[in-house]
This record gives structure tokens, sequence and C-alpha cells, in this order.
């Protein structure tokens, strides 16, 4: 676009002094014709300037944004190797996680079988006891009767 401005540039014709000596023709040509006077150009030079200046009020800008569009780029790549980064160690604790889960299932389980085998245990030591303590009464009585029977 630069160059385009540039030829344009080029092509208006400058200011010329003797010009001014006829402008009382060139009123006539341009009410006849359409032909350009020195106001004409004078206008078209300030209109031309005027978009130079514009031009480079937009172009700075321009530049500015993709300065920012190049940092953001930067930014959100950092972002995602750290996002990556982080959903790995947080899927490894996930199968640590797991994996202790599992043992302390393990655990709980071993401790029920052991609790129930404790308590069968428990119950078979109380029947046990009962039937000894059964057979303590059942011979007390049986010497209580035999007792007798030796005596006399």
């Amino acid at each position: 676009m630069e160059t385009k401005l540039h030829t344009f540039k080029r092509i208006l014709p400058k200011l010329d002094p003797r010009r001014s000596l006829i402008n009382f023709g060139g009123a006539m040509l341009k009410a006849l014709f359409g032909a350009a006077v020195d106001s004409d150009i004078t206008s078209l030079r300030n209109n031309f300037d005027e978009l130079q200046l514009r031009q480079q009020d937009i172009v700075h800008p321009g530049a500015n944004q993709l300065t920012y569009i190049k940092k953001l780029d930067t930014i959100t790549s950092v972002n995602a190797d750290a996002i990556a980064n982080l959903t790995g160690i947080i899927r490894d604790y996930m199968i640590k996680s797991h994996d202790k889960f599992r043992g302390i299932t393990r655990d709980i389980l071993w401790l029920n079988m052991t609790i129930y085998s404790q308590s069968d245990l428990f119950m078979t030591i109380r029947q046990i006891e009962l039937a000894i303590l059964q057979l303590t009464q059942q011979l007390d009585e049986l010497m209580g009767a035999i007792q007798p029977i030796i005596m006399g």
C-alpha cells in the first residue's frame, strides 16, 4: 500500500507559482470542462497528506496488535504446557490413589475375615467353656450320688 501511495504522490503535480497568473483562465476551464485549478490541487494534496497521516495512525496500532497477538501466543503456549504438565501429575496421583484404595480394600477384607474368624473362635471357646461347666456340674452330681454308695 505504501508503494501505491508513493506512486500516487509522484503523479500529483507540484504547485507551480506561475500558474497563479492564469487563475482566471483556469477558473473558466474548470467551469467549462471541469479541469483542475490550484485550489483543487492544493485540496487534493492536503487530503493526500491527511490520508498518509491516518495510514500511519492505522499501521502503528496494527503493529502493536500484532505484538500483542505474538505475546498472547507465547503465553498461551506456556499455559498449555503447564496444563499438560498438571494433567500428567493429576493422572499419576489418581493412579497412586487407586492403588492405595485397592490396598486399603484388601486390608479391610483381611481384617473382616480375621474378625470373623476370631468371632468364630470366641464362640467355639464359649461353647467349650459351657460344655466344661456342664461336665463339671454332672461330675459333681455324679460324685454326690457315688458318695452315699461308697459310704454305705
